[in-house]
């Protein structure tokens, strides 16, 4: 029996869903080892330490500031594109056993669960990804729990990781 759903997309949602994706996939481990380099360039500094090793901390920083900040861009400039070019801020979702379709006025899209690598579940938007940078948003507020259900069981028994 197939599930379906609207699920409909605002900009604040959007924002959220890359901000979780930016999150989960940068990590704190990320900002932690940023926050040990920044420390040890202060320190370098305060000693008066003028070395190649000072400009090779301070390059280091400067590019992993860099790449977190592209990581969110990037993601949150391709999925408003998207966004903008909806006429009507919404698509309708079917599940099936082997696939899912959603259908937007800008194009149709099924693919098979196989092709969900995992699914990132968030208070108020769940994440299909189909790779480390490619994921679908689902908005919760638009899925019915029992549809929700539906669609852990099938990316679990077509392979996918989930989140608990």
């Amino acid at each position: 029996m197939p599930h379906e759903a609207t699920l409909i997309y605002s900009e604040t949602l959007l924002r959220q869903a890359v901000f979780a994706f930016w999150w989960r996939s940068v990590g704190v481990g990320f900002f932690v080892a940023l926050l040990i380099a920044a420390i040890g360039l202060v320190v370098l500094v305060a000693l008066g330490q003028s070395s190649w090793i000072v400009g090779g901390l301070a390059v280091v920083l400067a590019i992993g500031v860099a790449f977190a900040i592209m990581v969110f861009v990037v993601h949150y400039r391709r999925s408003l594109q998207k966004f903008r070019q909806m006429d009507k801020p919404q698509a309708a979702f079917r599940a099936e056993e082997a696939s899912f379709t959603m259908v937007s006025d800008i194009g149709t899209t099924t693919l098979q669960w196989s092709a969900v690598k995992e699914l990132w579940q968030f208070s108020n938007v769940w994440l299909l990804l189909y790779s480390k940078a490619q994921f679908t948003t689902l908005p919760l507020a638009c899925l019915p729990p029992e549809t929700r259900e539906y669609i852990v069981q099938c990316v679990r028994a077509a392979g996918g990781k989930v989140d608990d």
